[in-house]
């Protein structure tokens, strides 16, 4: 299988220098670096594209028999598809085809693994619970949160400050650890020395973590009008990074307590409103509950039950808006009167005599 064009994955001349190689891989590792694009399957595609043409392009030896044969390995290793009798199979294919280009540590000789790099700190995730009038009014939330900081004393290296390093004692040297068995064997960055192989002694303020534990009191600003469910980011309050890595972030789960007067829908608010069988047949002006105390709504004469008056500008502020606010409907309910005394029954025969004549076949013709 022919090698792909390592010049243009770098976007360089083939005439480049190396500083030219150097400096067009830097840029684009640091925009396609898996660490920057989490979950982007792309991006970490595109990084391990770049990794291969800068490993080839930035090794004289290689470099030169790539742009001399067409493969970093020379002329002969076309024929590595041969060396499969006697001694095994070692992982080569037909015709130069390399499993270790799909399948890391396939075969008897991996692919040396990278170097780690800086590793951004965890996310930390906490639930809060407010009431429905500081979800109205919004309110500055103070949180106590266990997290953890970069360690002062060695920069976040998790190694002792001026101390010469040494054979890491995790991977003994090898910069990574392998697992599995036979071609299925995959290699992973030792954690320890980041993969350089070498670590000096562990710092004494964190025992070589990088980072020491922290508790901190953070005060959150909640937004007026924020919804039950909203999540809310906190930027840097998560856990600390190492190796130069940025910390994390905070994310709040918002619960909002209900209201048993109000039930919410976005922005606006809704309610029953009971009314008697006099308001909604004469009407009235009658008092209404709202997130702020009380107004007065009229009742048009003749409202039927069901019916529903909107109150505008009474409803919940819209999040991170100039004074927007939804709106509040009451949903009318009308009371049918429990009649106990004779003269009240006297007087309602007297009024369904006036006024109940055919009212179903107004409503079924």
């Amino acid at each position: 299988m022919a090698a792909p064009d390592y010049y243009k994955t770098l976007g360089v001349p083939k005439n480049a220098s190396e500083e030219d190689i150097k400096k067009a891989y830097r840029k684009l590792a640091r925009k396609y670096h898996p660490d920057l694009n989490p979950g982007n399957k792309e991006a970490e595609a595109r990084f391990k594209d770049l990794s291969e043409a800068n490993e080839v392009l930035s090794d004289s030896e290689k470099r030169r028999n790539y742009d001399q044969f067409g493969d970093p390995n020379g002329p002969g290793a076309q024929m590595g598809g041969q060396n499969f009798g006697g001694h095994g199979f070692d992982g080569q294919g037909f015709g130069g085809f390399d499993f270790g280009d799909f399948f890391p540590g396939f075969g008897g000789s991996p692919r040396r693994e990278r170097k780690a790099g800086p590793k951004p700190g965890e996310d930390l995730q906490h639930t809060v619970r407010i009431s429905f009038k500081d979800a109205f009014h919004g309110t500055k939330l103070p949180l106590n949160i266990s997290r953890t900081d970069t360690c002062r004393a060695c920069q976040g290296t998790g190694e002792r400050p001026g101390a010469s390093k040494g054979t890491c004692g995790e991977c003994h040297g090898q910069g990574f650890f392998e697992q599995g068995f036979g071609f299925m064997k995959t290699r992973h960055v030792c954690d320890a020395c980041g993969g350089t192989g070498r670590k000096a002694p562990a710092c004494p303020e964190c025992q070589g973590r990088g980072r020491n534990p922290k508790r901190e009191t953070v005060t959150v600003a909640i937004p007026a009008g924020v919804e039950d469910g909203t999540r809310l980011r906190v930027a840097g309050k998560g856990e600390a990074g190492r190796r130069g890595g940025g910390p994390g972030d905070l994310f709040l789960s918002i619960q909002v307590e209900a209201d048993p007067r109000f039930e919410r829908r976005g922005a606006n608010l809704y309610l029953k409103l009971p009314v008697s069988f006099t308001e909604a047949a004469l009407g009235a002006k009658v008092d209404v509950p709202t997130p702020e105390g009380q107004t007065t709504i009229k009742i048009p004469p003749g409202t039927q039950s069901g019916s529903k008056l909107r109150l505008k500008g009474h409803g919940m502020p819209v999040p991170r808006s100039d004074q927007q606010r939804g709106d509040l409907f009451a949903e009318i309910q009308v009371v049918t009167p429990v009649v106990q005394d004779e003269r009240s029954k006297e007087l309602l025969r007297e009024l369904a005599e006036l006024n109940d004549d055919a009212i179903r076949e107004k409503v079924w013709r």
